[in-house]
Protein backbone atom coordinates (compact mmCIF):
# COMPACT_ATOMS: atom_id res chain seq x y z
CA UNK A 1 0.00 0.00 0.00
CA UNK A 2 2.89 2.36 0.64
CA UNK A 3 3.68 2.20 -3.07
CA UNK A 4 0.34 3.79 -3.86
CA UNK A 5 1.15 7.09 -2.15
CA UNK A 6 4.90 7.09 -2.78
CA UNK A 7 4.87 10.35 -4.74
CA UNK A 8 2.73 12.10 -2.14
CA UNK A 9 4.99 10.93 0.67
CA UNK A 10 8.09 12.10 -1.22
CA UNK A 11 6.50 15.54 -1.74
CA UNK A 12 5.55 15.70 1.93
CA UNK A 13 9.08 14.80 3.03
CA UNK A 14 10.53 17.42 0.66
CA UNK A 15 8.19 20.07 2.06
CA UNK A 16 9.01 19.11 5.64
CA UNK A 17 12.73 19.27 4.83
CA UNK A 18 12.19 22.75 3.36
CA UNK A 19 10.50 23.87 6.60
CA UNK A 20 13.31 22.35 8.67
CA UNK A 21 15.88 24.59 6.94
CA UNK A 22 14.47 27.61 8.80
CA UNK A 23 15.99 30.04 6.34
CA UNK A 24 12.58 31.29 5.26
CA UNK A 25 12.64 34.99 6.07
CA UNK A 26 8.96 35.84 5.73
CA UNK A 27 7.32 34.43 8.87
CA UNK A 28 3.80 34.82 7.50
CA UNK A 29 4.77 32.85 4.42
CA UNK A 30 6.53 30.28 6.61
CA UNK A 31 3.50 29.87 8.92
CA UNK A 32 1.14 29.44 5.99
CA UNK A 33 3.52 26.98 4.38
CA UNK A 34 3.70 24.99 7.63
CA UNK A 35 -0.12 24.90 7.82
CA UNK A 36 -0.28 23.75 4.21
CA UNK A 37 2.28 21.00 4.82
CA UNK A 38 0.41 19.89 7.98
CA UNK A 39 -2.85 19.77 6.03
CA UNK A 40 -1.17 17.78 3.28
CA UNK A 41 0.27 15.42 5.91
CA UNK A 42 -3.22 14.91 7.36
CA UNK A 43 -4.67 14.36 3.89
CA UNK A 44 -2.04 11.73 3.04
CA UNK A 45 -2.73 9.99 6.37
CA UNK A 46 -6.46 10.00 5.70
CA UNK A 47 -5.95 8.67 2.17
CA UNK A 48 -3.80 5.84 3.51
CA UNK A 49 -6.40 5.01 6.17
CA UNK A 50 -9.25 5.12 3.66
CA UNK A 51 -7.28 2.89 1.30
CA UNK A 52 -6.63 0.35 4.08
CA UNK A 53 -10.31 0.31 5.05
CA UNK A 54 -11.33 0.09 1.41
CA UNK A 55 -8.96 -2.84 0.83
CA UNK A 56 -10.36 -4.69 3.85
CA UNK A 57 -13.93 -4.08 2.71
CA UNK A 58 -13.03 -5.22 -0.81
CA UNK A 59 -11.52 -8.44 0.56
CA UNK A 60 -14.69 -9.07 2.59
CA UNK A 61 -16.83 -8.40 -0.49
CA UNK A 62 -14.69 -10.81 -2.51
CA UNK A 63 -15.17 -13.51 0.14
CA UNK A 64 -18.91 -12.87 0.28
CA UNK A 65 -19.15 -12.93 -3.53
CA UNK A 66 -17.25 -16.23 -3.61
CA UNK A 67 -19.62 -17.66 -1.01
CA UNK A 68 -22.59 -16.38 -3.02
CA UNK A 69 -21.20 -17.97 -6.18
CA UNK A 70 -20.94 -21.31 -4.36
CA UNK A 71 -24.50 -20.96 -3.01
CA UNK A 72 -25.79 -19.98 -6.46
CA UNK A 73 -24.13 -23.05 -7.97
CA UNK A 74 -25.73 -25.20 -5.26
CA UNK A 75 -29.10 -23.58 -5.95
CA UNK A 76 -28.71 -24.23 -9.67
CA UNK A 77 -28.05 -27.91 -8.94
CA UNK A 78 -31.03 -28.09 -6.57
CA UNK A 79 -33.24 -26.32 -9.14
CA UNK A 80 -32.19 -28.82 -11.81
CA UNK A 81 -32.95 -31.71 -9.44
CA UNK A 82 -36.28 -30.15 -8.55
CA UNK A 83 -37.17 -29.66 -12.22
CA UNK A 84 -36.27 -33.30 -12.92
CA UNK A 85 -38.48 -34.41 -10.03
CA UNK A 86 -41.33 -32.20 -11.23
CA UNK A 87 -40.98 -33.64 -14.75
CA UNK A 88 -41.02 -37.18 -13.37
CA UNK A 89 -44.06 -36.42 -11.24
CA UNK A 90 -45.83 -34.86 -14.22
CA UNK A 91 -45.07 -37.92 -16.31
CA UNK A 92 -46.25 -40.23 -13.52
CA UNK A 93 -49.43 -38.20 -13.13
CA UNK A 94 -50.05 -38.32 -16.87
CA UNK A 95 -49.38 -42.07 -16.87
CA UNK A 96 -51.84 -42.59 -14.03
CA UNK A 97 -54.54 -40.56 -15.78
CA UNK A 98 -53.90 -42.36 -19.07
CA UNK A 99 -54.01 -45.78 -17.38
CA UNK A 100 -57.33 -44.88 -15.72
CA UNK A 101 -58.84 -43.74 -19.01
CA UNK A 102 -57.57 -46.84 -20.81
CA UNK A 103 -58.99 -49.06 -18.05
CA UNK A 104 -62.41 -47.43 -18.45
CA UNK A 105 -62.17 -47.81 -22.25
CA UNK A 106 -61.07 -51.46 -21.86
CA UNK A 107 -64.04 -52.28 -19.64
CA UNK A 108 -66.39 -50.58 -22.11
CA UNK A 109 -64.81 -52.40 -25.08
CA UNK A 110 -65.04 -55.77 -23.36
CA UNK A 111 -68.68 -55.12 -22.53
CA UNK A 112 -69.34 -54.06 -26.12
CA UNK A 113 -67.55 -57.15 -27.36
CA UNK A 114 -69.58 -59.44 -25.11
CA UNK A 115 -72.89 -57.77 -25.81
CA UNK A 116 -72.68 -56.88 -29.50
CA UNK A 117 -69.66 -58.23 -31.31
CA UNK A 118 -70.16 -61.79 -30.05
CA UNK A 119 -73.71 -61.70 -31.49
CA UNK A 120 -72.40 -60.35 -34.81
CA UNK A 121 -69.76 -63.10 -34.96
CA UNK A 122 -72.39 -65.73 -34.06
CA UNK A 123 -74.67 -64.44 -36.82
CA UNK A 124 -71.87 -64.28 -39.41
CA UNK A 125 -70.34 -67.65 -38.65
CA UNK A 126 -73.59 -69.30 -37.73
CA UNK A 127 -72.15 -71.02 -34.71
CA UNK A 128 -70.67 -69.91 -31.46
CA UNK A 129 -66.96 -69.64 -32.09
CA UNK A 130 -64.93 -69.21 -28.98
CA UNK A 131 -61.81 -68.61 -31.04
CA UNK A 132 -63.35 -65.64 -32.79
CA UNK A 133 -64.34 -64.17 -29.42
CA UNK A 134 -60.85 -64.75 -28.03
CA UNK A 135 -59.24 -63.17 -31.11
CA UNK A 136 -61.44 -60.06 -30.87
CA UNK A 137 -60.62 -59.74 -27.17
CA UNK A 138 -56.92 -60.19 -27.96
CA UNK A 139 -57.10 -57.42 -30.58
CA UNK A 140 -58.75 -55.14 -28.01
CA UNK A 141 -56.02 -55.94 -25.46
CA UNK A 142 -53.22 -55.35 -27.98
CA UNK A 143 -54.69 -51.97 -28.95
CA UNK A 144 -54.87 -50.80 -25.32
CA UNK A 145 -51.11 -50.30 -24.79
CA UNK A 146 -50.56 -48.01 -27.82
CA UNK A 147 -53.71 -46.16 -26.83
CA UNK A 148 -52.30 -45.67 -23.34
CA UNK A 149 -49.03 -44.29 -24.78
CA UNK A 150 -50.88 -41.86 -27.03
CA UNK A 151 -53.08 -40.68 -24.17
CA UNK A 152 -50.06 -40.25 -21.88
CA UNK A 153 -48.24 -38.13 -24.49
CA UNK A 154 -51.36 -36.05 -25.06
CA UNK A 155 -51.85 -35.48 -21.33
CA UNK A 156 -48.17 -34.56 -20.80
CA UNK A 157 -48.28 -32.01 -23.61
CA UNK A 158 -51.55 -30.64 -22.20
CA UNK A 159 -50.06 -30.32 -18.68
CA UNK A 160 -46.94 -28.57 -19.98
CA UNK A 161 -49.05 -26.22 -22.07
CA UNK A 162 -51.07 -25.30 -18.97
CA UNK A 163 -47.86 -24.82 -16.99
CA UNK A 164 -46.48 -22.41 -19.60
CA UNK A 165 -49.76 -20.48 -19.60
CA UNK A 166 -49.58 -20.15 -15.80
CA UNK A 167 -45.96 -18.96 -16.04
CA UNK A 168 -46.92 -16.33 -18.64
CA UNK A 169 -49.77 -15.15 -16.42
CA UNK A 170 -47.43 -14.92 -13.44
CA UNK A 171 -44.97 -12.79 -15.45
CA UNK A 172 -47.59 -10.23 -16.43
CA UNK A 173 -47.68 -7.14 -14.18
CA UNK A 174 -50.85 -6.93 -12.14
CA UNK A 175 -52.65 -3.56 -12.18
CA UNK A 176 -55.79 -3.47 -10.05
CA UNK A 177 -56.81 0.16 -10.02
CA UNK A 178 -56.15 3.36 -11.90
CA UNK A 179 -54.60 4.92 -8.79
CA UNK A 180 -51.82 2.34 -8.91
CA UNK A 181 -50.68 3.68 -12.27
Amino acid sequence: MEKVYLREIEELERAQAFIAQENIENHIFRNEYVKLVDSFDDAVGQMRLITKVSDKIQKKLDRVNSALDVKNAELDIKNAELQTTIDELTQARAGKIAATIVLVIAVMLFLLEELFIDNVIKNLLGTTSQWASVITKLVVVLLLKPLEGLLENFIISYLYKKKKEREKEAEKPKINTISEL
